[in-house]
């Protein structure tokens, strides 16, 4: 028991230490010591944030490439959706002949489409309904 509370009092006055609480009673070669252990830990310290820095930069390095990609996929896709609007606007506005709209096969002729092109009416024919009463003219 005793051996655990001299290990817990040194390692107090080591934490104090390391805070700049309780040096005024160290030796120059204790100080000296403690400068170089500090100086080490901030070493290690100032290291593990460079390698995340560095590892920030290239996640974003990453993500800019992916971005420029899809800005590029969507600026060529405008382009062709542009092209194709102008090519369709091109293709209506050209005059059309009637037959043109009109797929013939090999048999059919043009005369086929004025059978299509003129319906035929049904017949009227006056009969009374069921529904409707008769009523004569007076």
């Amino acid at each position: 028991m005793a051996m655990l509370r001299q290990e817990t009092l040194r390692l107090e006055l080591g934490i104090q230490r390391y805070l700049g609480e309780d040096i005024g009673c160290l030796q120059f070669e204790d100080l000296t010591k403690l400068e170089e252990e500090l100086e080490n830990s901030v070493a290690k310290v100032r290291n593990r944030q460079n390698e995340l820095l560095q590892q920030q930069m290239e996640n974003l390095r990453r993500k800019e490439r992916i971005l420029e990609e899809e800005n590029n996929n969507l600026s060529n896709w405008e382009h062709r959706a542009v092209l194709e609007f102008e090519k369709a606007t091109l293709e209506a506005s050209k005059p059309m002949h009637m037959m043109d709209q009109f797929p013939f096969f090999e048999e059919q002729s043009a005369g086929s489409i004025l059978q299509l092109a003129s319906p035929v009416l049904p017949h009227f024919h006056p009969y009374l309904q069921l529904a409707q009463p008769n009523i004569k003219p007076q």
